[in-house]
Order: structure tokens, then sequence, then C-alpha cells
């Protein structure tokens, strides 16, 4: 069974339905959290979401901020106005359905990989260089782990009982051949705001019979997005970025 890896939707509905129309047919996806912030539409995203098959999804920081329970007084202030705007849009079945969400899930049978927002020293903390690798590789339960809120599309890898760890950016996508003298910390990008320089939509595809990871980029139409942020009061520095990939 192939599984699709997302992560980081921020509320951004055209990205997500880029990027599900290339997932489209398989039967199994894991979502890395961030469903919501920064973007206009969170309770459609919510509700697209929750029709997927066979769906392991985990918690992010925007997505506790936007049911009150993150301190968004880490968030800057363009992210802090667009959560505020984005908890007023929620149900309260939307708020049911992310409040319900675990922040990590270990390997169990029918799912053979760890997931956690940020990282495994602290679940909404980021992994930016190798030495957080190597500390969140440490106390990750497994040999393979994927991570998200970064919004970056990398991997890295761990030689076993070594210090050697590897940084390898999937900027414009690329495989994984996992090895099994290795542990992998993989990280897919973000759906909906990707800051590595690359505007088009991440993603990830995890096939772990054929043992291999691959990160995909999809174009999306980003105007509509901005018109609808435009529309919605958000902040034109969240709208802008869209454009860069930054």
């Amino acid at each position: 069974m192939t599984y699709g890896i997302i992560s980081d939707i921020h509320a951004n509905l055209e990205a997500f339905e880029a990027v599900l129309a290339e997932l489209k047919g398989l039967q199994a996806f894991i979502c890395l959290g961030d469903i919501v912030g920064y973007g206009p539409d969170p309770v459609p995203c919510i509700r697209r979401l929750r029709q997927l098959p066979a769906l392991t999804c985990i918690v992010g920081n925007h997505d506790l901020a936007a049911i009150g329970r993150y301190d968004i007084s880490w968030f800057n202030a363009y992210a802090r106005e667009a959560i505020q705007w984005t908890s007023e849009q929620l149900s309260s079945e939307d708020r049911d359905f992310l409040a319900a969400l675990p922040e990590s899930v270990a390997p169990v049978d029918d799912l053979p990989v760890s997931i956690v927002h940020g990282s495994w020293v602290e679940p909404m903390g980021y992994i930016g260089d190798v030495d957080g690798a190597m500390d969140s590789l440490a106390a990750m339960p497994g040999d393979l782990s994927f991570v998200g809120h970064t919004h970056i599309a990398e991997y890295y890898a761990n030689r076993r009982d070594t210090r050697f760890c590897e940084q390898v950016s999937l900027w414009s996508g690329g495989g994984i051949s996992l090895d099994p003298e290795l542990r992998y910390l993989v990280n897919p990008g973000a759906i909906g705001q990707p800051r590595d320089g690359n505007p088009a939509a991440s993603f990830g595809l995890y096939d772990p019979d054929a043992k291999t990871v691959e990160v995909r980029r999809v174009s999306y139409d980003i105007e509509a997005v901005q018109a609808k942020m435009t529309a919605a009061g958000l902040p034109g520095y969240l709208i802008a970025r869209l454009s860069v990939g930054r």
C-alpha cells in the first residue's frame, strides 16, 4: 500500500485539491498537521481532509491555536491576525475534530512509520539543522519518521549508532530509497505555504513494501487563493509570500 503524505495545508484549498488530484486512487493518507491557519478556506480544507480514506492525522500548532489550545504570543503579528480570523470561521464540529487529534503517532501494525508535527523532542518545535535532527532521531520511535512544520521539503539520514547525519534538500522533489542501515526524518514540505523558494505545493508518497519515499511538487492557482485572502481581509504579507514560496 502506498501512503499519500500531506502536511501544512494551511487552509489553502486550491493547493490541497491540486495535490489530491496527483494522489488520486490512493487508499491511505497521513496528515502531519496544520490543516488551518494563514489561508482563506479552513472549513473546506477540514471537511475535504475528513473525506480521505484510511486517514491518520495529527495536530499542528495552528490547529491548536485555532481552538484556543496554543499560546499565540509565539506567533508573529500576521499569523496572530490570521488565526484569530480562522477561529471565527470554525463550527463546533470542526473544533471537536481538531481537538481530538493526537500530537504524535508511533509505529503500529497498520501504520509502519512514526509521525509528529515538529520534533520528537518537542512536538511543536522545529528541526532546521543536523543538530536538531540528531536530537529528534535519538528520541523518535522506529527508523522512519515524517515531520512537517518548517514548510521545507528535505530529509535527514543518520547511520545507526553514529553521529553521521546527512541533510538533503528536496526543493524540486526527489526520491529516497530507504537504506536499512540508516534512520530517516523526512519532511514532505508544505502544501499551503511552501518556504523553500519553490511556490509549488509539496507532498509525499511512501511505499513501505518498496521501501521508498518520493516528494513531488505541483503548481496550483495561486492568484485565486490570493484573491480569496484579499476578500477575507487577511494580511498582505501572507498573500504576497505565496507567489515566492518564502
